[in-house]
């Protein structure tokens, strides 16, 4: 059992009562059961990833962006860091996602080679494909790289709150529902919140607005503490 199923397991076994003693690895779907006294419940376990929408309302996956600037400080730290001159380092802010990953990436390793062929103490910013960057050249170097760095969403991205929750909330349903419809009953979902901006309350208010039709028995929200909420449908 994965540890995020082993913490839903936990913390959603209570809402059957006191007979919820047991939890088992599912065949995925369901993730996991539970059995509760001469019921068994299967449970499928997914993650409400933070939602990010651009300017004509199209969402995307933010970690799919941050492991893509993550993936590019890497490597211009394995590529170039062994060519910054030892009395400094690079400390480089980008925002995501940005316009073309291909020219981004090739723009910006420029930029990185020019400022190493002649450092200078300093901030510098530049806006490569619609996101703004900055590197800043600082004396001392981070422990094991030469080149570092900071990934932080771009300014043009949606922050409604509210309606980020509801499409991620829509979007997990939708698909959970679709993968598990054919599973024996009693079939519950557990989704565990990795959108930290987004609490129970809010979960709460954007589920009411869904109007959304599903398998499911029951709808968990699960915190990383392990706090358990139900969205339940209300007249």
């Amino acid at each position: 059992m994965r540890p995020d199923e082993k913490l839903v397991a936990e913390a959603v076994q209570f809402f059957g009562g006191p007979s919820a003693a047991s939890a088992a690895t599912g065949e995925n779907p369901p993730d996991l059961y539970l059995d509760l006294g001469t019921t068994r419940v299967g449970v499928e376990v997914t993650r409400l990833p933070e939602p990010m929408f651009d300017l004509n309302g199209t969402s995307f996956n933010r970690v799919t962006h941050d492991s893509f600037a993550i993936r590019l400080l890497n490597k211009l730290d394995a590529d170039i860091g062994p060519s910054v001159p030892d009395s400094v380092s690079l400390f480089i802010v980008l925002r995501v996602p940005v316009g073309n990953g291909a020219r981004f990436r090739k723009s910006l390793t420029d930029w990185v080679r020019e400022i190493i062929a002649n450092p200078k103490l300093g901030a510098y910013e530049r806006e490569i494909e619609c996101s703004k960057t900055e590197i800043s050249v600082v004396p001392e170097r981070p422990a094991g790289k030469r080149i570092g760095g900071l990934v932080m969403p771009n300014r043009l991205f949606s922050r409604d709150i509210l309606r980020r929750a509801r499409r991620i909330l829509e979007n997990r349903i939708k698909t959970k529902s679709a993968l598990c419809s054919e599973l024996t009953k009693p079939i519950w979902l557990a989704m565990l919140n990795d959108f930290w901006l987004a609490d129970a309350d809010c979960y709460e208010e954007a589920f009411q607005k869904l109007k959304l039709s599903h398998c499911f028995d029951r709808l968990f929200i699960v915190s990383g503490d392990g706090g358990v909420s139900e969205l339940v449908m209300t007249a």
